[in-house]
């Protein structure tokens, strides 16, 4: 008996020195950090996530949602510039003569704009959705997939990214190091703010961090830290062995995948390529580089000879990102152009010009775009300290080059021309590298404090804590009131856009100057608003077999400026019909005013607001009408009144 009481008491105490000092108090530390991860991912979304509020997020779970559906890499935003392209470079396939081949253009209409890869992961998540999840309920203020697909996904990415960077920085120095980096990253207001963005860019981050640990694992298996640079440069290098060789291609391969989920990742390849010719010197560097290369090629040819045979272009409309950049075409001109005219717009003085404009802007605004965390400046000032690892010196060289690569490649053809939520950028390629450049500032930042003689071990402590502070104190800000409103308006509004949907069929055809989000809010086929009105009628006309049902006017153009967009910019031709003064010949004549404050309009073919206009809901509207004038003695636009409102009874025809 006592020795059984003697081996019990001994158990719990081996249980105890686990719990407090072993394993045990490992596992108790990580599920501590998982469990604070999953608090401050559901604070921030709960205060940040209104929905997705950027045109390229909306566009991408449209066609993610269509390829879920069994209908192929087609989008519901169509665009006036490729429905040209296509007529214009494919057109023995695409005959606007015969009725079904203009049914297929618009109803079927191909993507060339997004790369596959991110929408086909969506769509594979979306898969495991039942169907009725795609289904507006009344009185959601977030459309169910991005509550339950889209923000998780990029969510998780973040934090698998945050992970990555806690192994590597220990791998790379300490496990200080690693600590402080990953808690940085973690209370990062500029990655949460890309997490709940419903942008790529996480998906993309966590890609190409894989990419270039790949290439270090490789470096660190051939050049090993602890052996002298000397001896590893002798004449009889150590040879390339089956992992290194395997980490070099997975890394080409992680890079193509890179390119499939962001065009301008391409501008990332270079500098890649020479951080794996640099860590297999004396070994055929310069053969490994064109290797890496041709793997990068190989893995997105197929989708390049996809984008050709569908629109004889290998980049589809990305290769008008050019034309765009060069100051040809302002604000979204042309994409909303049926007709452009190229001449001249790829100029080798446009392209110049382009490039010095873009490049200036980038540099100045180089801090602003790689995050919002102090970090930069402690990396920045850390460059000019020589590291005795060469490994850390080679990785900080591929940091710079891919910081150099981001900001020629956004000079050239990065231009987001979203104007709501300006801080978020798809087209940002610098914040890619910002858990590389959280670890180095970290360790400069130790480098610098174990040079101070501190007496007291407290004085540390709070130079730690001051740091830290200075470096999470964006997302403190962002997390405190005031908060953001129920919907991100303006310009989007779902719940109207749902309702305006539903008034028209799932195979009639829409137009709006806010197409993203009709096409993902209001599942329905949207033509960007052209660019003209002469194209508006060309396209009813001609090419739609229907005609357009309905056009929806929004804040994306009505609070615009005035002067510089609306009178003289890329609204000009449609201020007649903004102002109410629709031409005799324009086939959408009847028009209400739209919720809320009656700042957006819909023209239909014909009254489809029969519910709307009760008794109880024209008084709700005169007053709204009331309040509004009494606030603002400045009278609204004027918009054609419809016989319904008029107070005769009109049935659909």
């Amino acid at each position: 008996m006592a020795a059984s009481g003697k081996s019990a008491e001994h158990s719990i105490q081996s249980a105890v020195w686990h719990i407090e000092l072993g394993r045990g108090k490992k596992v108790l530390q990580w599920i501590a950090v998982v469990l604070l991860a999953v608090v401050l991912a559901i604070w921030y979304a709960a205060g940040q996530f209104k929905g997705l509020e950027k045109r390229e997020a909306m566009d991408m779970a449209q066609l993610a949602r269509n390829i879920a559906r069994g209908e192929g890499f087609t989008t519901s935003l169509i665009r006036p510039l490729s429905m040209w392209h296509l007529v214009e470079n494919v057109p023995a396939q695409w005959n606007l003569r015969a009725k079904e081949v203009r049914e297929r253009l618009l109803m079927r209409h191909p993507d060339l704009s997004n790369p596959p890869l991110y929408p086909l992961t969506l769509a594979g998540l979306f898969k495991l959705l039942p169907a009725s999840v795609f289904e507006y309920k009344e009185g959601d203020r977030i459309y169910a997939p991005e509550r339950w697909v889209i923000l998780p996904f990029n969510q998780i990415c973040l934090l698998l990214t945050i992970l990555l960077v806690f192994v590597w920085a220990k791998r790379l120095f300490d496990r200080r190091v690693a600590v402080t980096a990953g808690f940085l990253l973690l209370f990062s207001d500029t990655l949460w703010s890309y997490g709940v963005s419903g942008l790529p860019t996480n998906f993309l981050m966590l890609l190409f961090l894989l990419a270039i640990y790949s290439l270090y694992l490789a470096d660190c298996r051939l050049n090993p830290p602890d052996i002298p640079e000397a001896e590893q440069a002798g004449p009889d290098p150590q040879p390339l062995s089956t992992p290194v060789i395997v980490l070099v291609l997975l890394s080409a391969v992680l890079m193509g995948l890179c390119f499939l989920t962001r065009y301008l990742a391409a501008f990332l390849v270079v500098p890649m390529a020479l951080y794996a010719g640099r860590i297999l010197r004396g070994r055929g560097a310069g053969v490994w580089m064109a290797i890496y290369l041709a793997v990068f090629l190989v893995v997105i040819s197929p989708w390049l000879v996809r984008n050709y045979r569908v629109s004889g272009s290998v980049l589809g409309l990305a290769k008008y990102g050019l034309v765009e950049q060069s100051g040809s075409f302002s604000g979204d001109t042309l994409e909303r152009s049926y007709h452009p005219d190229l001449t001249g717009a790829s100029s080798f003085r446009g392209v110049g010009t382009s490039l010095l404009t873009g490049a200036r802007a980038n540099l100045i605004g180089s801090l602003r775009q790689v995050g919002s965390d102090f970090l930069i400046f402690f990396f920045a000032v850390g460059i000019l300290y020589g590291f005795r690892r060469r490994d850390a010196t080679r990785l900080r060289g591929a940091i710079l080059g891919a910081l150099a690569a981001g900001i020629l490649g956004m000079a050239l053809l990065g231009a987001d021309r979203d104007i709501w939520y300006t801080e978020v950028s798809g087209s940002n390629l610098l914040v890619l590298v910002l858990p590389l450049v959280a670890i180095y500032g970290v360790a400069f930042f130790y480098l610098l404090l174990d040079r101070i003689a501190f007496r007291i071990r407290l004085t540390r402590a709070l130079a730690v804590g001051a740091f830290a502070l200075l470096n999470v104190s964006p997302i403190i800000f962002t997390l405190l009131p005031p908060r953001r409103g129920a919907f991100p308006y303006p310009p989007y509004y779902s719940t109207m856009t749902h309702m305006v949907a539903d008034m028209f069929g799932k195979n009639e055809l829409a137009t709006s100057d806010l197409p993203w989000a009709m096409a993902w809010d209001g599942d329905r086929r949207t033509v960007w608003l052209p660019l003209t009105v002469e194209d508006f009628y060309e396209i009813n006309d001609f090419v739609a077999p229907r005609g357009f049902s309905f056009l929806m006017l929004t804040p994306q153009m009505m609070d615009r400026p005035l002067q510089s967009v609306i009178l003289n910019g890329e609204f000009k031709n449609w201020i007649a019909v903004m102002r109410g003064a629709l031409p005799k010949n324009f086939p959408l004549k009847e028009a209400i005013p739209l919720p809320p404050q009656n700042g957006q309009f819909l023209f239909a073919d014909r009254v489809r607001w029969q519910k709307w206009l009760t008794k109880e809901g024209l008084a709700q509207l005169e007053k709204q009408e009331a309040e509004k004038a009494a606030a603002k003695p400045a009278a609204p636009p004027q918009v054609p009144a419809t016989s319904t409102e008029k107070g005769e009874a009109k049935p659909d025809k």
